[in-house]
């Protein structure tokens, strides 16, 4: 049994309170000595915690009274480890910061989100181009076979990567990915405002891919970065 679980979480809703909400998540996770970051703003919260299995799971019952992200599923890993060292909210213009405020993050029911079933049949098609849309660093540690590095620094370079690289593709399958989810919620959207017409994402991201699809049908290659101090995880870590 693993001694710690993490849970790993992020939800597009209208949040004009964020900054109220700041002590209070921070009470919360003090309260339960939960480790972890959660990021709020405006547009909704993102964030990964960590605790023992029975503390965790008693912070989330009480993190999920409220009405607004009671539906929330996380994605769970697992560390032989406290993979935080301080419990931390923070406050920012944006919950992953692509850097163009406008966009508005696609829905939990628009349907570009794909499970990992559906994913390995999109991706396996040789018309499909498969954007990871991660940092470079991320890419060099594991990835799905044949996906496109932008060899982007971070999130705000990808929409320069879009303009320069990817236009001409508007017609074509175009899939994409990220460690949790909440990036290719905003890349989607953007993609979308742009004009392309087949846009596809992995629902949950490689986490929650790695946590569902068996081991003889994964398709990812390599380690899976997370911004913690485990640095990454695998199929074992998920599931």
């Amino acid at each position: 049994m693993s001694n710690f679980l993490l849970y790993s979480f992020y939800k597009f809703v209208d949040l004009p309170d964020c900054e109220a909400l700041k002590p209070h998540f921070l009470c919360l996770l003090k309260k339960w000595q939960v480790l972890g970051t959660i990021v709020l703003a405006h547009e909704g919260l993102n964030g990964t915690v960590s605790a023992s299995p029975d503390i965790v799971e008693q912070f989330w019952k009480e993190f999920t009274e409220d009405e607004r992200w009671s539906d929330l599923c996380p994605t769970i890993t697992a560390a032989t480890f406290q993979a935080f060292e301080k419990s931390k909210v923070k406050i920012r213009k944006e919950i992953v910061t692509m850097g163009i405020p406008d966009v508005k993050a696609t829905r939990p029911e628009d349907d570009s989100h794909l499970d990992g079933e559906s994913w390995n049949q999109i991706i396996a098609d040789p018309n499909t181009l498969v954007i990871d849309t991660r940092n470079d660093y991320e890419f060099e540690l594991g990835s799905f076979k044949n996906a496109i590095n932008p060899k982007t620094e971070n999130f705000r370079a990808f929409p320069k990567y879009v303009e320069s690289e990817l236009m001409e593709f508007k017609d074509r399958p175009i899939a994409m990915f990220c460690t949790g989810g909440v990036r290719c919620e905003k890349s989607t959207a953007y993609l979308k405002e742009l004009g392309f017409k087949n846009v596809y994402q992995l629902k949950g991201g490689i986490l929650r891919y790695l946590q569902t699809t068996p081991e003889e049908k994964s398709l990812w290659q390599g380690g899976c970065f997370v911004f913690d101090e485990r640095i990454s995880v695998d199929q074992k870590d998920c599931q």
